[in-house]
């Protein structure tokens, strides 16, 4: 397993929302769920060796409280290419993207600016390295407060042996003050 550690460039030109309106605090949970989606995904590997593949991840339960924060992306050979395939209903309200994934957009272009990278490398680094990517860091906020996020990338192929890759993975952010 590779651990990313990594502080963000200020992104100056994000807009400053009122605490009751956005980001909601997130639970215990949520900040655990890149654990938890590891913890999945070995179980599946248990159960179906390794040649388990995008068929494992039971995505007729993508609408329930398990995926919330979960996230499923087509990796292009272009990566800026790359797609959000699906997610859950808060990793969308967390990124402020629409209840659906525009599959027919990069992901880049509808990721906030501040995580457009973040996911970009993550996604390039599992299919590189075939194993699952952690990345954690911080992101400075206009508002003076500091965004802390954790996500995990977990390579998956469509079948055995193919060569097309996704990207499995969780998403949690917070917001914290300063100092």
């Amino acid at each position: 397993m590779r651990n990313a550690r990594e502080t963000a460039i200020p992104d100056r030109s994000n807009i400053t929302w009122p605490e009751s309106w956005g980001t909601p605090r997130p639970t215990g949970r949520d900040r655990r769920e890149a654990e938890r989606v590891m913890a999945y995904w070995q179980n599946k590997l248990q159960e179906l060796g390794v040649d388990a593949t995008i068929a494992a991840l039971d995505l007729g339960s993508m609408n329930t409280s398990d995926w919330s924060n979960r996230f499923l992306i087509a990796i292009d050979p272009a990566i800026e290419k790359s797609a959000l395939l699906l997610y859950g209903s808060k990793f969308a309200q967390l990124l402020n993207l629409p209840a659906q994934p525009r599959m027919d957009r990069p992901m880049m272009r509808q990721l906030p600016r501040r995580y457009a990278d973040i996911f970009l490398r993550g996604s390039a680094e599992a299919e590189k390295l075939m194993e699952p990517v952690r990345l954690e860091g911080e992101v400075e906020r206009a508002d003076d407060r500091i965004e802390q996020y954790r996500a995990i990338f977990i390579p998956v192929r469509v079948r055995p042996n193919s060569l097309t890759c996704l990207a499995f993975g969780a998403f949690s952010n917070r917001i914290v003050k300063r100092g």
